[in-house]
């Protein structure tokens, strides 16, 4: 059997699979910032798991973990430090806990990237209608917490990850009021703006706020009261897009669409990905009726290349499970090595 991880700052998941198997023998969900460490989380799931007699520990021959944080090392001796939680994950580590069986620890946006890839056509939602797929380099963009982007580097026979911190590259604007943008996030944080500020959970709160200063649409009638009160402001801001409630809200979410199709294309020009570029992610799907809407005609706004792009699938794949659907992708490989 194997085991395969998909590690975050606030909620970890556990899964045994049987390899070739897509459906899990048993699932946990675990508060990550309750625990010190990887080591301590494992024990616990294992305590948890046996104590069910749903599965015999030394029967895992294998385990794979996608962890948000910079992953250093050599396949089989990856290093981690944590991005969200004062955590040092060694695969040698959690491998002695396993009694010795094949570990690999990955950064979470590569795990994301191999489920992904792994996704069934039914589950992905094409936005290029003219691509056509020659196969080659696989980019991998993902909004959530952060901005996460990656490569896939396709040797001719497997595709080999190529992480990278591309979310945290400057914002560059592509019209007046992008420019007008720029300048309002500039004085909310204070200096350098990223991607990542605009393209992620956080960025729907920021893009409401320039479209209310900014009195680009009308707001609904109790949008304060709400927003003062909501546990999630950047959920509630979609919510209220999506509900075609608040002009406001609809505004940052057609923004949010577009940068992030901006961005994409960045993404491709730099890295040739003529095997598709996915848009990965739980946030996608909360915003994909955006997305179909403005997020290509972001993606294709390149001047003289716009035709190159124009040959390049661009998917949406919005599963909220890829993380950990890569990580067995990846443990069931060391297995099979």
């Amino acid at each position: 059997m194997i085991l395969a991880g998909d590690i975050g700052g606030t909620r970890s998941r556990l899964a045994v699979f049987r390899p070739g198997d897509q459906r899990s023998l048993v699932e946990r969900h675990l508060p990550s910032a309750e625990y010190d460490s990887l080591s301590e989380l494992l024990a616990d799931f294992r305590r948890e798991i046996e104590a069910d007699r749903q599965i015999e520990w030394q029967n895992i021959d294998a385990a794979a973990f996608g962890v948000a944080g910079p992953v250093a090392g050599r396949p089989g001796e990856e290093v981690a430090r944590t991005t969200n939680l004062p955590w040092t994950v060694s695969a040698a580590r959690v491998g002695e806990l396993l009694a010795d069986v094949p570990v690999r620890i990955v950064n979470d946006l590569v795990a994301v990237g191999l489920g992904a890839m792994a996704s069934p056509v039914r589950r992905r939602e094409a936005l290029n209608p003219d691509a056509t797929f020659d196969g080659g380099h696989v980019a991998v963009i993902a909004p959530g917490t952060g901005l996460g982007e990656a490569v896939f580097h396709h040797d001719g026979h497997r595709f080999l990850p190529m992480p990278s911190e591309g979310g945290h590259c400057d914002f560059a604007p592509n019209n007046a009021r992008e420019d007008e943008l720029l300048a309002f996030m500039r004085r909310r944080c204070g200096g350098h703006v990223s991607y990542e500020r605009l393209l992620s959970g956080d960025g729907f709160s920021a893009l409401y706020a320039f479209a209310r200063e900014h009195q680009l649409g009308r707001a609904a009638p109790d949008a304060d009261r709400r927003l003062s009160e909501a546990e999630d402001r950047n959920a509630l801001v979609t919510r209220m897009a999506i509900s075609g409630e608040d002009e406001c809200a609809q505004i940052a979410c057609r923004y949010f669409a577009r940068i992030l199709g901006a961005e994409a294309g960045n993404l491709a020009l730099k890295t040739l990905p003529f095997g598709g570029v996915f848009i990965a992610g739980d946030i996608a799907g909360h915003v994909l009726p955006f997305l179909r809407e403005e997020t290509l005609a972001g993606f294709l706004d390149k001047g003289r290349f716009t035709t190159l792009l124009g040959r390049m699938p661009l998917w949406v794949v919005a599963a909220p499970d890829l993380g950990l659907v890569g990580a067995r992708e990846l443990a069931e490989q060391e297995l099979n090595a």
